[in-house]
């Protein structure tokens, strides 16, 4: 596969995951929609967001680099919290803990992208720290 069709299957799953979560997270809030219809739309948002990285790498290597030291417990954070979400939509449709399942879900899912720049989570913590240290 060349690294122009990699790139454009990276975009399209990445853009797709993307809005599909953005579009149904607010029709979630706004509406009367169906807890388990969100959470199995949303899940279906963040496994084509995982689809996209596979394109960038195979998905042997995506696997790999998901079990490395500094992104193994944000994958699997992210990786339970979709199933989670999932599991506590159809079990008990409570919109309160569906929501900290998905806020969950998201700062893994920030948190181990961010581990593909250089030093990128250590910038963060460093910048986190300086804003919680300053006083306002």
């Amino acid at each position: 596969m060349s690294y122009r069709t990699r790139v454009i299957g990276w975009l399209a799953c990445s853009i797709t995951g993307f809005i599909l979560s953005f579009i149904i997270s607010f029709v979630f809030i706004f509406s009367g929609l169906a807890s388990v219809a969100f959470a199995l739309i949303f899940a279906l948002s963040q496994i084509l967001n995982i689809a996209g990285s596979c394109f960038l790498s195979t998905p042997s290597g995506h696997w790999k680099a998901m079990k490395k030291k500094h992104r193994i417990i944000p994958s699997i954070v992210y990786i339970v919290s979709i199933i989670l979400t999932i599991v506590i939509a159809i079990v008990t449709p409570v919109k309160a803990l569906i929501l900290l399942c998905l806020l969950i879900l998201l700062i893994a899912y920030y948190w181990y992208t961010i581990s593909f720049i250089p030093f990128g989570q250590k910038i963060l913590k460093k910048m986190c720290e300086c804003c919680l240290d300053s006083e306002f």
